[in-house]
């Protein structure tokens, strides 16, 4: 949980550069889960809003117009990596035509790339078996 802070942290730290110092961080996330973390290290210096509402499953996210809205004002996109939102979120990123938050760009935050990755299949691995991640458990957030 202390790495999922601190990566939050230089995230959001990082996006400050691209806005002014007065000025709040919007931050979109990928889920609920990581909207709370951003609440959390944010405080009252940044806006946060969540694609997946909770009730939603993660992996199948129906993309909306209105996402695109949320996306095209954001100054930093918090994801949870590891494939998870691959059925839905790059397209969205990109249509969004938002320079800050593309793949790559300091707004773009995917916070597994600081977290410990378990359950990592090995072997030649295919979706026609079933709810398999290849990169890994992307649940990480999840207390075992």
């Amino acid at each position: 949980m202390k790495r999922l802070l601190l990566c939050f942290l230089v995230g959001l730290l990082l996006a400050a550069g691209c806005v002014g110092a007065a000025a709040r961080l919007t931050v979109v996330t990928a889920t609920e889960d990581l909207a709370a973390l951003a609440r959390e290290v944010g405080g009252d210096r940044v806006t946060v809003d969540s694609i997946a509402k909770g009730y939603q499953d993660p992996h199948f996210v129906e993309p909306k117009p209105s996402f695109l809205l949320k996306l095209q004002k954001a100054d930093l996109l918090a994801v949870v990596g590891l494939q998870l939102e691959i059925g839905w979120l790059p397209p969205l990123i990109t249509q969004s035509r938002n320079a800050r938050i593309q793949v790559g760009a300091p707004g773009y935050l995917d916070v597994s790339t600081q977290c410990k990755i378990l359950d990592i299949p090995t072997g030649q691995i295919t979706r026609a078996m079933g709810d398999v991640h290849p990169l890994g458990n992307p649940h990480y957030w999840l207390d075992p």
